[in-house]
């Protein structure tokens, strides 16, 4: 008895035990994913993105001001250094160091370029460029496209800034590579010295050198990112609507500063979020180049204003080389604008136009495409290579059966169909087409009795059953090359019976 009250006490001892190390085991686990997930946070970024906005718009509420400056001054150095501020990131972090659009040796420039692209708030060069470069070469895809449009709205907005990504190590090898020098192999100038020209060994060394720069310079921006952008969001914007507006420190911190900051935030980041999203058909969403991932054209107005010219992502993708964000002159593009400047200023050369015929050829490729699947899914009868032969003698026989003595058969251009479906609807009546059964009536369809549409004929080759075998097989291949573009040479008939029919 005694023992077998101590086996009882056993198992609830061992049942008490394992619901304990149970617990515990969830709660480590939460508390390890609790741990992962405060890792994965991007703190830089969640004070630029949101606490910064989020203590503006408190203050807004507060103190009861506007959300425009009430200080003509500082509102028109806003306006200015919005447009100052998101050029510095669309022509230098976008087309200059992400996607090589244009050449330029002028310092300035790159300097620009490199200090007030970070009052973005977005990140360095560095970890923009490379995330950028992925989003292009794995779009969609859910586990390296970094801000995959398949992982959310909200997150491709702005969730992919605040949040590390989970396979760190992928993404670690893209920033190295960013930064890689991307030149050409050096010549054997050991064996062949005499025959090379010395020009081309100072280019290819100019070359060099000029990578090693923006290297370096990369290397440098992303190390001094956070300081840039403090100086380029809270300090410039604070003294300049200080000291020359006549304006107060918080509001330079506030209106140039953190709002302009937020609006070019939001303008930037809709081209990876709106322009990937073809549920919102406000946008009036197209795909001219390739319907084969996320990214569309934005055709609506407003739209290339909210993104500063860049909603047209579906050329962008097909064409990122490009400087311009689409191939139309008329097209609302800042960048473009201020890159074209440059260009005629001589500050800038090597800018990258994609020829207007491949522009043109992929258009039309694209339609092509459509138009293959909307074909693909209609009925356009049976294709004449895939009728049975059948031989006059057999026609004959097969009219004059039982079992079709109340269907229509005709015979136009050797193709026999069966037009009993139709005959009700036949504007010419029944009797008409009874009179035609089992003969030949091309004539009487291509004008002789009435000159039927294209329509009509695409109608009656849905009723097609057969070919009748007059014993000219090349003429049967002819009709076939005009019809399905089949090569003869490289095709046999099989001959079939009437009953196939």
């Amino acid at each position: 008895m005694a023992e077998v009250r101590y086996r009882v006490k056993k198992k609830k001892d061992d049942r008490f035990n394992n619901a304990n190390q149970l617990k515990n085991s969830k709660i480590k686990e939460m508390g390890k994913r609790k741990r992962d997930f405060l890792k994965r946070i991007n703190y830089k970024h969640f004070f630029t993105v949101l606490i910064c906005p989020l203590f503006a718009i408190i203050y807004l509420i507060k103190y009861s001001e506007s959300i425009l400056p009430k200080n003509t001054q500082t509102f028109w150095f806003s306006v200015f250094y919005f447009n100052f501020t998101i050029l510095a990131f669309t022509s230098g972090y976008h087309k200059f160091f992400t996607h090589n659009a244009f050449v330029t040796k002028n310092n300035l420039l790159i300097d620009y370029f490199t200090i007030f692209g970070s009052s973005m708030g977005l990140g360095s060069i560095k970890w923009w460029g490379s995330l950028h470069r992925a989003h292009h070469q794995f779009t969609d895809d859910v586990e390296k496209d970094p801000y995959s449009i398949k992982r959310g709205f909200l997150y491709s907005h702005f969730g992919w800034i605040i949040m590390r990504p989970k396979v760190l190590s992928f993404y670690n090898e893209l920033f190295d590579e960013f930064c890689k020098i991307t030149i050409e192999n050096e010549v054997e100038t050991e064996i062949f010295d005499n025959e090379i020209d010395k020009e081309f060994i100072q280019e290819k060394q100019e070359r060099l050198e000029y990578s090693n720069n923006i290297k370096l310079l990369m290397q440098w921006q992303d190390k001094w990112y956070f300081v840039l952008f403090v100086l380029t969001t809270l300090v410039i914007p604070a003294l300049v609507t200080k000291f020359y507006c006549e304006d107060s420190l918080i509001n330079g911190i506030i209106y140039p500063g953190i709002l302009r900051m937020f609006l070019c935030q939001q303008s930037l980041l809709s081209t990876e979020s709106i322009c990937h999203f073809k549920e919102i058909q406000i946008t009036i969403p197209s795909q001219p180049f390739n319907d084969s991932n996320s990214s569309i054209n934005c055709n609506n107005p407003l739209m290339a204003i909210i993104t500063y010219g860049q909603s047209k992502q579906n050329f962008h993708h097909e064409f990122p080389h490009d400087y311009r964000n689409d191939s139309s002159k008329v097209s609302f593009d800042p960048t473009k604008w201020f890159l074209n400047v440059l260009e005629k200023l001589r500050v800038i050369t090597d800018v990258s136009i994609t020829p207007k015929d491949l522009v043109t050829q992929l258009r039309i490729q694209q339609r092509q495409k459509v138009l293959n699947k909307l074909k693909s899914q209609l009925n356009w009868g049976t294709p004449i290579s895939k009728l049975p032969l059948i031989k006059p003698d057999e026609f004959k026989r097969l009219i004059s059966t039982s079992a079709h003595k109340d269907r229509i058969y005709i015979v136009i251009s050797n193709i026999i169909h069966d037009i009993t479906p139709f005959m009700d609807q036949h504007p010419g009546g029944v009797p008409l087409l009874k009179a035609s059964h089992g003969k030949d009536a091309t004539k009487a369809f291509f004008g002789g009795v009435y000159s039927h549409s294209t329509a009509a004929s695409n109608l009656l080759a849905t009723m097609r059953i057969g070919y009748l075998d007059l014993g000219n097989e090349e003429e049967v291949w002819d009709k076939i090359v005009v019809e399905e573009g089949e090569d003869t040479t490289q095709n046999q008939r099989q001959y079939e019976s009437a009953e196939a029919a």
